[in-house]
């Protein structure tokens, strides 16, 4: 079993790695007013894989229409 030094300096190496490496982000939606997209979000196989995927066509979506504007200048 690992002594306690180990566990802190492990625990340490990992925070410092994820704070140089990771952003977080945190939504909160309400039990009552939004539980549609609670079922909706909790239905999936993976949240973040939807949330990711829903961002990156969001993104597609945005340069389609910046080329789009740039070509009729």
């Amino acid at each position: 079993m690992p002594n306690k030094d180990q566990y802190q300096n492990k625990l340490e190496y990992n925070n410092t790695y994820n704070r140089n490496n990771y952003r977080s982000f945190s939504v909160r939606f309400n039990n009552k007013s939004e539980t549609n997209i609670i079922e909706w979000l909790e239905s999936q196989d993976s949240i973040k894989g939807y949330l990711t995927s829903l961002i990156e066509a969001d993104i597609k979506k945005q340069e389609k229409k910046k080329r789009a504007a740039s070509k009729k200048q």
